[in-house]
């Protein structure tokens, strides 16, 4: 949920990147990253586990204007999609003001997607938020592609509550600013209404099934790998839409890097522990087979 800052006059809000393993969430955050138009971002910080990542940084999105005389600043993240990496996609929707449900529009991922969601509306009640008031957008994601559902047959299995739909090529560019802009509309319209997303006390749900299919195919599993790095800045990811996320170019202002260093340093912590936790789970998993 929005953290308030009264010392530097700034509300901090957090908006998730979900759906299946390799869905596009990365490629949604590098292409906004990367845009040029758009100012006063932190550093990206990228963790890599085995076949995905999880992202992060910040930015001041000062055109949008303030919340009761104060500055909003607006956390993104993404998180993995593969079924070993539960724990982690639970962590990072921790105190998420938002969500962007990445859904892959062929026709091969309907099961998918539809797995995907459920754990999002799972994680998030785990976490104590309601998923019918956490500020929604469903981005219908590789438009581009051959044998994609339509726009009206993914409604109709992901989307009966209406959320805003906006459809993308994302490796392109297509749809990722206006994606970003209405999720960040959605979470500032909850918090000028004061539309309280914490969930009522209720029974606790259990634990997701660790062995079902997390969305990923045979053909999709990512080559493994385990780094940690840093995006440059000054480097764009590849082509970027041709337009201001926000309509409205600002001067950057003047930002504490030591404060943003140690936020950052706070999530890599976290993330490390959660990919502990997940591999313990994965040896346990691999050593009941072996038996």
């Amino acid at each position: 949920m929005a953290l308030i800052n009264k010392a530097i006059n700034e509300v901090t809000v957090k908006l998730v990147y979900y759906g299946p393993g390799l869905c596009g969430k990365t490629t949604n955050l590098e292409k906004i990253y990367g845009n040029p138009k758009l100012e006063n971002k932190g550093k990206m910080i990228s963790m890599s586990t085995e076949t995905d990542r999880t992202l992060f940084f910040d930015f001041m999105p000062m055109e949008l204007g303030t919340i009761s005389g104060q500055k909003m600043r607006v956390q993104l993240y993404t998180v993995p999609g593969q079924v070993f990496y539960d724990a982690t996609r639970k962590l990072v929707l921790r105190g998420a003001d938002g969500v962007v449900f990445v859904a892959d529009s062929q026709s091969s991922m309907h099961e998918s997607n539809l797995e995907s969601l459920e754990n999002l509306r799972t994680n998030l009640r785990l976490n104590r938020l309601d998923p019918d008031k956490v500020a929604l957008v469903l981005q219908y994601n590789k438009r581009d592609l051959p044998n994609v559902d339509s726009v009206a047959v993914m409604n109709a299995y992901l989307n009966p509550g209406n959320a805003p739909v906006v459809e993308a090529a994302a490796i392109q560019g297509t749809g990722v600013t206006a994606t970003l802009r209405a999720a960040v509309t959605r979470i500032l319209d909850n918090l000028k209404n004061n539309v309280d997303t914490t969930l009522a006390d209720s029974e606790p749900l259990a634990a997701p099934d660790m062995t079902a299919s997390s969305g990923v195919t045979a053909s999709s599993a990512g080559s493994p790998k385990l780094t940690m790095r840093t995006h440059n800045q000054t480097t764009p990811a590849g082509p970027v839409e041709d337009e201001d996320p926000f309509g409205v170019a600002v001067a950057a202002p003047e930002v504490d890097l030591d404060e943003i260093l140690a936020e950052a340093r706070g999530v890599v912590k976290s993330l490390e522990a959660a990919l502990e936790k997940a591999r313990a789970h994965e040896r346990a998993i691999a050593a009941r087979i072996q038996r």
